[in-house]
């Protein structure tokens, strides 16, 4: 019976990386800072690769499809480098290739003697990964004119070649330069003369990668583009040895990309930097619970950018608002309970031991849903999907599929209405509580994708969030709208410009002029990039005519 694929990621960033980025004046105060946006945005195309590997894979028709015995490695970095004329350069480098082991006599490898890519389903397959690499993941990197160097590695097991027929698919070569066995060696091999040795096998193997990727991958068709073959005989038999795997090499890949970051920076466009600082421990009457969750698990997919969501929103909470570092708590992954006992229960006890005196601000990044009537409910990390038919035992959601009734129950049983949220601080005493949301509550995830497949009965006019109480909501979006991510940024849309406002107002503006300024800028920025995002604000209880006078900074 098939199985999926083990995929294991590998991500390994050299340091320390202090090359100069480009050619181009760089700041040199800012050329850290770069680089770490860069290494952020590695990290992000390796984990979308894994993935898309993951789901890619399971879509494979059975006669395909991989075994679980094969392992597919997918590695992507940051690696310094020297140009022609001895100046320092970054490049981007990533390596695909994959181990298979037999099972039951059946291989995803190659058959005995067998070169073409398509005889091998983990050559195909790695083929295919390396194009949604190059074409949807890294085209950024792969503009027209770069240097891009491709290694291609493939092997024979021990069995003795004595003469194999070659139909000329990839065309003759006459002493082309390889490396066999860890020496460069001159390969031969043509139609007439067939296939004699392993190294001329191997090289073939090679050539079919090569043939494979020139003819199906755009990106490498206005790119310059050098090859190398690494080849090699294992001296052992049996078809675990016999693989390819490819490793490409961008020269100077984010120059533009860096000069663009330079010309942000001194324009302080990123908010993780330069954080304003207001007196230590001026507000000390403000706690502040951030929840920041990121991983659920298969078959819910993760949540871009919240733990940096969450980590950046608690240096501004301490910086810019001046609260004691104390009194910010911040959980990733927080589970129901983790929210109750940790979050809420702890909001109480602070309430209790300061007689009220308290102003509260409650940060959720993360999943969120709705149900038939369009109530919203945050998504908590720790949902048992054994309970729900449809997530039981999945790898991803068919969103293709609605949830029936009875799922739709047992999913959101485990999530916790905002309604409610809000009423577990009816015997609370407080001067203030504000609940700022970035999610999206529509049934998409930030990158407007769909997350699960959920009824609505939109005939029936929804009531809305419902708040008695003296509390007032922030939403990146309204419950039927999506919340996305602002990926140049690394955040939510809604954090970063709530953020950037906290940083030009240095935390001195009230709830008016900062949700009138991030609302106007949030539409703006997400509307030039095609997907317009307007974030709502509900206040409850007998504010809902001064919630304006409100402030962060108290």
């Amino acid at each position: 019976m098939y199985k999926s694929v083990i995929i294991v990621a590998l991500l390994m960033l050299v340091a320390p990386l202090r090359a100069q980025v480009t050619e181009a004046s760089i700041n040199s105060e800012y050329r850290e800072i770069i680089l770490e946006q860069l290494q952020k945005s590695v990290e992000k195309r390796e984990r979308a690769m894994r993935n898309k590997a993951e789901a890619y894979l399971l879509t494979l028709p059975n006669d395909k499809k991989l075994y679980d015995e094969s392992k597919l490695y997918i590695k992507a970095d940051l690696v310094n480098g020297l140009k022609d004329d001895g100046t320092p350069e970054l490049n981007y480098r990533f390596e695909i290739r994959y181990t298979c082991l037999n099972v039951e006599s059946v291989t995803d490898n190659y058959p005995t003697g067998a070169y073409l890519c398509e005889e091998s389903n983990a050559a195909s397959a790695v083929c295919e990964l390396t194009r949604m690499m190059i074409d949807e993941l890294s085209k950024d990197a792969f503009k027209s004119g770069k240097h891009v160097e491709i290694k291609f590695r493939a092997a024979t097991d021990q069995t003795p070649v004595t003469h194999l027929d070659y139909r000329g698919e990839y065309g003759d070569f006459q002493y082309c330069a390889a490396r066999y066995n860890g020496e460069s060696v001159r390969i031969s091999v043509s139609e007439q003369s067939g296939i004699e040795t392993n190294a001329q096998l191997a090289f073939l193997r090679a050539q079919g990668m090569r043939d494979n990727l020139e003819k199906n991958v755009k990106g490498l068709k206005g790119t310059e583009n050098l090859y190398y073959y690494e080849t090699q005989s294992y001296g052992e038999t049996g078809s675990q040895y016999r693989n390819v795997g490819v490793e490409i090499l961008v020269h100077n890949a984010f120059a533009e990309e860096a000069v663009e970051m330079n010309e942000q920076l001194i324009l302080d466009e990123f908010i993780d930097y330069n954080i304003p600082k207001a007196e230590e421990n001026s507000n000390t009457n403000t706690y502040v619970l951030i929840i920041a969750n990121e991983r659920y698990g298969a078959p819910l997919p993760d949540v871009p950018y919240a733990y940096n969501d969450g980590e950046v929103l608690t240096q501004y909470c301490v910086r810019a608002l001046g609260i004691p570092a104390r009194q910010v708590r911040i959980i990733e992954d927080a589970t129901e309970t983790d929210l109750k006992v940790q979050g809420i229960n702890w909001m109480k006890d602070v309430s209790v031991a300061n007689k009220g005196n308290v102003n509260f601000i409650l940060y959720y990044a993360g999943h969120g849903f709705t149900d038939a009537e369009r109530n919203p409910y945050l998504a908590p990390a720790g949902i048992n999907y054994n309970k729900i038919k449809a997530m039981r035992k999945k790898k991803t959601i068919n969103t293709d599929a609605r949830l029936s009734r009875r799922d739709t129950k047992k999913l959101l049983n485990q999530c916790i209405r905002i309604d409610t949220l809000c009423t577990w601080f009816n015997r609370v005493q407080y001067n203030s509580v504000t609940i700022i949301l970035d999610a999206s509550f529509d049934g998409n995830q930030r990158d407007g994708s769909p997350l699960v497949n959920m009824k609505h009965n939109d005939k029936k006019r929804s009531k809305g969030l419902r708040i008695r109480n003296d509390i007032v909501v922030f939403s990146a979006a309204d419950w039927n709208k999506t919340a996305y991510s602002f990926d140049e940024q690394h955040h939510g849309f809604f954090t970063y410009f709530l953020l950037k406002e906290l940083k030009k107002s240095k935390g001195n503006i009230d709830y008016y002029d900062l949700f009138n300024t991030v609302d106007l800028e949030l539409q703006k920025e997400s509307a030039l990039q095609g997907k317009l995002q307007a974030p709502t604000v509900t206040p409850g209880g007998k504010i809902k005519e001064s919630w304006g006078n409100l402030r962060l900074r108290q």
